[in-house]
């Protein structure tokens, strides 16, 4: 009899133990994706003007550039968490930065 309570009292303190284990959530891991200024630029064409030809991450805005008259020109300014969400379907996008010297972007996604 000792035996037998000394087993149920131990299933129960088990139990218990387990009913009290929090599991941590499982945390994604975030990686750096590079995108190249031609790549950034197909975003600028399809959402800022036709006419870029690449788009550069400068100082915290992407900046769309292209051929006007024979120039190279700014033609406006681009959403960079929408750049990264169009070259990144169906990705978490948790930040962007600069890629230095060359002004390119980088996505922080989730994987």
């Amino acid at each position: 009899m000792p035996g037998r309570v000394l087993t149920l009292l131990s299933g129960a303190v088990l139990a218990a133990s387990a009913a009290l284990t929090v599991a941590a959530p499982a945390q994604a891991a975030v990686v750096e994706r590079g995108e190249s200024p031609i790549t950034t630029g197909e975003y600028c064409i399809a959402r800022i003007d036709s006419r870029s030809v690449v788009g550069l991450y400068e100082r915290g805005s992407l900046n769309c550039y292209g051929y006007v008259g024979g120039r190279f020109a700014y033609l406006g300014t681009g959403n960079a968490y929408d750049a990264c969400r169009s070259s990144n379907p169906g990705r978490v996008i948790v930040g962007v930065k600069e890629g230095l010297p060359s002004h390119y972007l980088i996505c922080l996604v989730e994987v």
